[in-house]
């Protein structure tokens, strides 16, 4: 959540304005197929002199894509276990010390070592059961990725119609005079 500065006691500023952005109606004025391409207008805007505060990207038509990596072995779930537990162990053991949970006579050191070789025992063989108990049918890797069919490039709504008419000029469909053939590439 965006922190909202404190006012002066001598009433609001210009810019104090300008760091609230709830509730700001806006309105699409292009969609790309890529995020780089919706980009491209978002710095064509700015540079037209717009507040890059007052443009916004969002994807739409949302996909979730899971890619199968492979499938997980015995080992491989087993290994994966022992080192969660290792990591957990190793700080509960830390954490023991550092509350003074335990006998003044333990190395700090020797504390954090046998609690990570217990948590990594403990953890292994919790996965190895997870595993045995599901018959290996969840054992396989995936990459979780969501993917946008197109981006929109939303600007609020009391500079849309300004918006729009400064990328149809870029766009070279009726273009403002003035406009450089720079500014009439297509993004």
């Amino acid at each position: 959540m965006p922190e909202i500065p404190r006012q002066p006691t001598g009433g609001p500023r210009e810019s104090d304005h300008d760091d609230v952005r709830i509730g700001v109606a806006q309105r699409s004025i292009a969609a790309r197929p890529d995020y780089r391409a919706a980009a491209g207008i978002v710095e064509r805007l700015v540079a037209a002199g717009f507040s890059e505060r007052r443009v916004t990207v969002i994807g739409a038509d949302l996909r979730d894509v899971a890619r199968h990596r492979g499938q997980l072995t015995t080992v491989d779930v087993t290994g994966r276990g022992a080192l969660s537990g290792l990591l957990i162990g190793a700080a509960v053991g830390w954490l023991l010390r550092l509350f003074d949970l335990t006998t003044d006579s333990l190395s700090t050191w020797w504390l954090v070592f046998n609690t990570a070789v217990l948590g990594a025992i403990l953890g292994a063989a919790v996965a190895l059961l997870g595993y045995v108990v599901t018959q290996g049918r969840r054992s396989f890797t995936t990459d979780d990725l969501v993917r946008a069919g197109e981006f929109e490039v939303m600007v609020d709504a009391e500079l849309a119609d300004r918006a729009v008419r400064m990328l149809h000029g870029d766009l070279g469909e009726g273009r403002t005079q003035g406009s450089s053939p720079e500014q009439s590439r297509v993004a």
